[in-house]
C-alpha cells in the first residue's frame, strides 16, 4: 500500500527542498534583523536629544558626521531606517518567492502521488470512484495543504527569530514587563488551537460540500444526453443547485468562524497590548525607565504582534490542515492492481501467440463467484468465440485477460506462461481488448485514433479504410482534425465502432479481443468489415466474443459460457448439431 501523507512526511518533503528552503530561510532571518533595531532607534532620540541625556548613538553619530544639531541627528536616523526598510524589504520579496517555490513543488509532488497511484488502481475501485470527488481531493485539497507548507517555510523561522529578537531586547529593558508578557504567550497559541480545531471541522463541511457538488455536476454533464432524454434537467440541475446552496451555507459558517477566530486572537493580543502600555506608563512612574525607553519598549509590545499572530495563524493553519490530509489518504488507500514482475516475453519476436486460461476462477471483492473452473484455450492464429447468455461472464473473461480484473484461483497464460511473470505493461502493449461500447475523448478523430502518438496521416487513412471509415472522414471539412465532442456523441453507433476498430489497427496488436464489437452494425455491414479485416486479423489469435451466428461462424472452435462455467465446446458444425449455438443466441 502507497504510503500515507502525514505532517511528518509533509516536513520532510519542505526540507528536502534545500535549495528553496535555505534561501527562504536565509532571506527570512535577514530581513527579521533588519527590522528587529528600528522599534529602538527613533524613541532612543526622545532620550539622547530631547530630554539632553546624550547615549551611544548621539555620541557615535556626532563622532562620525561631526555634528550635532538635532535636525541632524533625526535625519541620519531616519535615512538609517528608511535604508533598513528597503533592503529588509528586497529580503522579504525574495524569501516569498523561494516560499512560494517550495508551497508548488509540494503541490506537483502532492499530485504526483495521487496520480501516480491512480494510474495503478485497480479496476473495481475505479467503478465506485466519483471523478467529481477526485478532481476536488487533486485542486482545494492540495492546495490547502501546499499553502500550509509555504506558511511554514515563510513564517515559522523568521517569526520564531523575530519572536526570541524581541523577547531579548525587552528583557534588555525591563525583565519584569517582559516577563508578564511571555507568561502569557502559551495561552495565546493554546487559544488559537482550540479555535483552529473548530473551524478545521468547518473547512471539512465545506470541503465536503465542494466534493459531492463537483461529483453531480461531472456526471450530469457526462449523462446529459440521458437526462434530457427523460426531460430531468430541472431534477437533476436543482439537486446540483442544492449541493451549491449547501457550499454557501457551509462556506459561510466556515468564513464566519474562521473570521471570528483571527479577529479574536486580534482581540485577545490587542487588549494586552493595551494594559501593557497602561502599565508601562506606571513603571516610568515608579522606576528608572525613561521616556524613550518606555516608547521603544510599547513600539517592540506592538512589533511582538506579528510574530504572534503569524504563529497562530500556523498553529489555525494546522488545523484546517489536518481534514485535507484525511481526504488525499482517502485516495492514496484505494487498492491497487497487482504488479507483476517482466520476466518473459512470449510476444517477442512472433506474430502471435495462444491464449490459455486454466481452471479460471474469479469473484468479485466481497461477492459471489462469477467464473468457476474455466478451461479454454485459443492456439496461436486461431480464432475462438466465446457464446452464452447475457451475464454469464464472458465480458468478465474478456476483461481477466488483459488483466483489468485479477482471478483468483488458475492461470492466464500468454504462449504457456503465466500473466504473473510477464507484467501487465507488457500484456497490454500485445493484447487489444475492443468492447461493445468503445470510449472517446472529447477531440479530434486523429487524437482518438492515435491516443498521442504519433502516427502518419497514411497508416491513419489505411486503418481508417480497413474499418469502413475513409470515405466519411474524408468528407468531413476538418478531416483528421474533426472534434468528436463528449465520448464521440457527434458519431453515430456505428461509426463510434468502426473508429476503434480502426484505432485497434493502428495499435497493431499480437492478439485481438472483440466484446460484442460490432453489434451496433447491421449483419451485411458486420459480415463486410470482417472481411476487410480477414488480412489484418490472419496469423493473430483472436477471441470473439458475440451472440449472432454470421459472427461464431468466423470461429475455429467455440466455448459456450453459462453461470460462470463452460457448458460445452466444439466446432460451430459440432455445437450447433445439438442446438446449443441457437439457444445461446435466444437467451442473449
Amino acid at each position: 500500500m502507497t504510503k500515507r501523507y502525514s505532517l511528518k512526511l509533509l516536513r520532510e518533503q519542505v526540507f528536502a527542498q534545500k535549495k528553496a528552503f535555505w534561501a527562504t530561510l536565509v532571506y527570512g532571518i535577514g530581513a527579521t534583523l533588519l527590522l528587529l533595531p528600528i522599534p529602538m532607534l527613533i524613541p532612543l532620540l526622545i532620550d539622547e536629544v530631547l530630554l539632553g541625556h546624550p547615549g551611544k548613538m548621539t555620541t557615535f553619530l556626532s563622532a562620525a558626521f561631526g555634528n550635532t544639531e538635532a535636525w541632524f541627528l533625526v535625519s541620519v536616523t531616519v535615512v538609517v531606517v528608511i535604508l533598513l526598510r528597503m533592503v529588509a524589504f528586497v529580503f522579504s520579496n525574495k524569501q516569498s518567492f523561494y516560499a512560494i517555490k517550495v508551497t508548488q513543488k509540494i503541490s506537483y509532488l502532492l499530485r504526483h502521488r495521487i496520480l501516480h497511484h491512480l494510474e495503478r488502481v485497480s479496476l473495481h475501485e475505479y467503478e465506485t470512484l466519483k471523478s467529481g470527488g477526485v478532481a476536488s481531493k487533486t485542486i482545494q485539497d492540495v492546495e490547502g495543504v501546499s499553502s500550509f507548507s509555504g506558511a511554514f517555510v515563510s513564517n515559522f523561522f523568521s517569526a520564531a527569530l523575530m519572536l526570541v529578537g524581541i523577547a531579548a531586547v525587552m528583557f534588555w529593558m525591563n525583565w519584569v514587563l517582559a516577563l508578564l508578557i511571555f507568561i502569557l504567550n502559551p495561552f495565546f497559541l493554546a487559544f488559537s488551537k482550540l479555535l483552529g480545531r473548530k473551524t478545521g471541522e468547518l473547512l471539512k463541511r465545506q470541503y465536503k460540500a465542494y466534493e459531492v457538488y463537483n461529483e453531480l455536476l461531472n456526471e450530469t454533464l457526462e449523462l446529459f444526453m440521458q437526462v434530457r432524454a427523460s426531460n430531468q434537467e430541472k431534477n437533476f440541475f436543482g439537486l446540483i443547485l442544492g449541493q451549491a446552496k449547501e457550499i454557501e451555507n457551509a462556506s459561510v459558517e466556515y468564513g464566519q468562524k474562521a473570521m471570528v477566530a483571527q479577529r479574536s486572537s486580534g482581540l485577545l493580543t490587542n487588549t494586552v497590548i493595551d494594559l501593557f502600555r497602561a502599565l508601562g506608563v506606571i513603571v516610568v512612574a515608579y522606576s528608572d525607565l525613561s521616556v524613550g525607553m518606555m516608547i521603544a519598549f510599547l513600539f517592540y509590545l506592538s512589533t511582538l504582534n506579528t510574530p504572534v499572530q503569524q504563529l497562530m495563524g500556523l498553529v489555525i493553519s494546522y488545523q484546517n490542515t489536518k481534514p485535507a490530509l484525511e481526504r488525499i489518504n482517502a485516495l492514496l488507500d484505494l487498492q491497487q492492481e497487482p504488479h507483476y514482475p517482466h520476466e518473459q516475453n512470449p510476444f517477442e519476436g512472433v506474430a502471435s501467440t495462444s491464449v490459455t486460461l486454466k481452471d479460471l476462477s474469479f469473484a468479485y471483492p466481497g461477492g459471489r463467484e462469477i467464473l468457476s473452473h474455466i478451461n479454454i484455450e485459443a492456439r496461436k492464429g486461431e480464432k475462438v468465440a466465446l457464446v452464452g447468455p447475457s451475464g454469464s461472464g464472458k465480458s468478465t473473461i474478456a476483461q481477466i485477460l488483459v488483466g483489468l480484473y485479477h482471478h483468483q484461483g488458475g492461470e492466464v497464460c500468454y504462449g504457456g506462461i503465466p500473466i504473473e511473470e510477464i507484467g501487465l505493461p507488457v500484456v497490454r502493449e500485445n493484447v487489444a481488448l475492443m468492447l461493445q461500447e468503445s470510449l472517446f475523448f472529447n477531440d479530434t478523430i486523429r487524437m482518438n485514433l492515435t491516443l498521442a502518438k504519433e502516427i502518419s496521416d497514411t497508416k491513419i487513412y489505411a486503418a481508417l479504410k480497413a474499418a469502413k471509415l475513409d470515405g466519411f472522414v474524408e468528407g468531413l471539412e476538418e478531416g483528421l482534425e474533426s472534434r468528436i465532442g463528449k465520448n464521440g456523441i457527434r458519431l453515430s453507433g456505428g461509426q463510434k465502432q468502426r473508429l476503434a476498430i480502426a484505432r485497434l489497427i493502428l495499435s497493431d496488436p499480437k492478439i485481438v479481443i472483440f466484446d460484442e464489437a460490432t453489434s451496433a452494425l447491421d449483419n451485411d455491414t458486420e459480415n463486410d468489415l470482417y472481411k476487410t479485416l480477414e488480412a489484418f486479423l490472419k496469423e493473430r489469435t483472436t477471441i470473439i466474443i458475440a451472440h449472432r451466428t454470421t459472427t461464431i461462424k468466423q470461429a475455429d472452435y467455440i466455448y459456450l459460457i453459462e453461470e460462470g462455467k463452460v457448458k460445452a465446446e466444439g466446432n460451430y458444425r459440432e455445437i450447433y448439431g445439438r442446438g446449443v449455438i441457437n439457444g445461446a443466441a435466444n437467451a442473449a
